[in-house]
């Protein structure tokens, strides 16, 4: 994919903000019970986010909790997410565009994210990733802005091209997105495009650089099957391409001047 066609949708769909599968309406990943309640944590966020979207009781999707201490305290806190992958194939068939929507992999705001602050006993409005439905969200923890807390990192797929989004907590509460960028692109086709995003110390402040190497796909042949179950596997090969800072003011990664050179020129 293009990458002026990429930041195009982005652009377009971006909403500011930002377990085992039953037979039921919805596939829940179940853990532990709220003790505040007779109601578990599982049943909870799946009523309140059931209403928060307006999904009907019939309509199929996905939820999955992924529970971590997020932020500084000792209390556990949890990523939700949502997929809607039947709701964005009906909405297609609906308005007559199907084959359009098919073509672009659905893509749009189908896949949510939710947080939920333990301390505050809290699921957050939604946080929009506009993606391609056909696979869910990744989400993975690491501590990069702050050793004391885990950040977020949240995987989706724009048709053929994977990217993460990295979120992270301020002020304790607050979560918010520092950065984004594409780990692969053109899967499937002769020329893949393959980016590592590493984390490294940098000497002048706490939170960690996130550099971008280029590299290859391991072992790479065009044949991947469903391209939203494929999972490339890349390496560290090639050189390092661009280093981003965390802005403390702006809470956003901001590029190091000297690399601005080898930014994708636009096409």
């Amino acid at each position: 994919m293009k990458l002026v066609e990429i930041s195009m949708l982005c652009l377009l769909l971006m909403a500011s903000s930002c377990s085992d599968e039953t037979t039921t309406d919805s596939d829940i990943t179940t853990e532990k019970t709220d003790g505040k309640s007779n109601e578990s944590f599982d049943a909870r966020a799946k009523r309140e986010i059931m209403a928060s979207l307006a999904i009907p009781v019939n309509e199929k999707f996905t939820l999955r909790i992924y529970k971590e201490y997020i932020n500084a305290d000792t209390i556990e806190d949890a990523i939700i997410t949502v997929n809607r992958l039947e709701y964005a194939m009906d909405e297609a068939i609906k308005n007559n565009r199907e084959a359009k929507a098919a073509e672009i992999g659905f893509t749009g705001n189908y896949n949510y994210m939710f947080y939920y602050d333990g301390a505050i006993d809290r699921i957050s409005n939604p946080i929009f990733a506009p993606s391609s439905p056909g696979r869910e969200l990744d989400i993975e923890f690491r501590s990069i802005v702050a050793p004391t807390r885990k950040d977020v990192i949240v995987g989706y797929r724009i048709r053929n091209s994977g990217w993460k989004s990295y979120f992270s907590v301020f002020n304790e509460h607050d979560l918010m997105m520092v950065f984004q960028w594409k780990s692969f692109d053109f899967a499937g086709e002769d020329h893949p495009e393959a980016l590592v995003h590493s984390y490294e110390e940098n000497p002048n402040q706490v939170p960690m650089d996130i550099a971008i190497y280029e590299s290859e796909i391991d072992s790479y042949t065009k044949n991947i099957g469903d391209v939203y179950k494929y999972i490339p596997s890349i390496t560290k090969k090639k050189a390092l391409k661009l280093k981003f800072f965390l802005d403390p003011v702006a809470k956003k990664y901001r590029l190091y001047p000297e690399f601005a050179k080898n930014l994708p020129k636009k096409v």
